[in-house]
């Protein structure tokens, strides 16, 4: 098999188990998932605690004085951050991914002949299950994010008391950021992400499950 992906498009690829692969190259189906359930598999090779979360480690100290409240000091090697609003994600990668990696995620790898275009059909084949106000798709980038002190204790990580009430929590949470450990650090993944106002029926742990044009997709690499 032979690239077929757009020009001027990254050369972009998903690996899965052989049936997957081929219910994807033949009939488009596809399935999203919750970042809920992408830590709770017990799959080694995509098991993630700190999927769908944003935040650093506080190596260096932070001391705390707010107004009508106790002073607070925080500092370890633990993960500080927020969790990033409801969403659905598809995973795609990069050609940076070494044998054992894509071995372990199936083995069966079929190309996207382009991003842009299946990102937006999944918002449309999406919008027609859910109520969905955004969607954003691209490269994923391993790296910390600030955190912040806030009036907005909405899904904060700390309080801090006083009067008025705040809060320490992660400034800009994005789902096109992850925490840089291993072994994830090592891969080149890119996303596709959309943004309900609520999870199908309520829950968290269900796959979206979406039929898009095959024509999105190319065979490449399916052993036999």
């Amino acid at each position: 098999m032979y690239l077929k992906t757009e020009l001027d498009r990254p050369i972009l690829f998903r690996t899965v188990e052989k049936e997957i692969y081929r219910k994807s190259v033949d009939e488009g189906s596809i399935w999203l998932r919750s970042s809920h359930y992408y830590r709770s598999i017990e799959e080694q090779a995509r098991c993630d605690q700190n999927e769908g979360a944003n935040g650093t480690k506080t190596l260096m100290p932070l001391r705390f004085q707010v107004e009508n409240a106790p002073p607070l000091t925080i500092q370890g090697t633990g993960s500080v951050g927020c969790e990033i609003i409801p969403h659905y994600i598809l995973s795609m990668h990069g050609a940076a991914i070494s044998e054992k990696c894509r071995g372990e995620f199936g083995g069966h790898t079929f190309g996207i002949r382009c991003i842009a275009r299946l990102a937006a059909e999944i918002l449309y084949q999406a919008s027609r299950q859910l109520d969905v106000f955004e969607y954003r798709f691209g490269q994923v980038s391993y790296l910390y994010t600030a955190l912040s002190i806030s009036n907005n204790g909405h899904g904060a990580a700390i309080s801090l008391g006083g009067r008025p009430m705040l809060s320490v929590r992660s400034i800009d949470t994005d789902v096109l950021r992850k925490d840089p450990v291993a072994p994830f650090i090592y891969q080149d993944e890119w996303r596709i992400a959309i943004f309900p106002t609520k999870y199908l029926n309520d829950d968290a742990s269900k796959p979206l499950e979406l039929n898009v044009s095959p024509e999105h997709f190319f065979e490449y690499i399916c052993p036999e």
